[in-house]
């Protein structure tokens, strides 16, 4: 993806991320204040539709958050191969650092 479109993806994400924090805040979901043994049917699925578009706008920003950041990952310098190697070199060292520690405990107890 090109820098122009990721800035681009970036400035929706804050747009988005601006709208998400409105739509989740329980202050503005519908019958706030009122228990909900006091709400009529309307007023029930109304703030059932508040916070299910709460989530739908979440879930978008996460999409658009990935999307933005997928390049980044895709870019990296490791490679699951040198990710492999590096994780081999270190359970081996500790498999060492066991083996050492065991080696001197023994000579130490004679």
């Amino acid at each position: 993806m090109r820098q122009d479109q990721i800035d681009r993806l970036q400035d929706l994400a804050e747009q988005i991320g601006e709208v998400f924090l409105e739509e989740a805040d329980p202050n503005n979901w519908s019958g706030t204040g009122v228990p909900l043994s006091g709400m009529d049917a309307d007023t029930r699925g109304n703030r059932y539709w508040d916070k299910k578009n709460a989530i739908q706008t979440g879930t978008l920003l996460a999409r658009v958050l990935d999307l933005r950041d997928r390049d980044t990952r895709s870019t990296d310098t490791k490679t699951p191969e040198k990710d492999a190697e590096g994780e081999i070199k270190q359970y081996e060292k500790q498999a060492r650092d066991i083996l050492s520690a065991i080696q001197s405990g023994a000579t130490s107890k004679r």
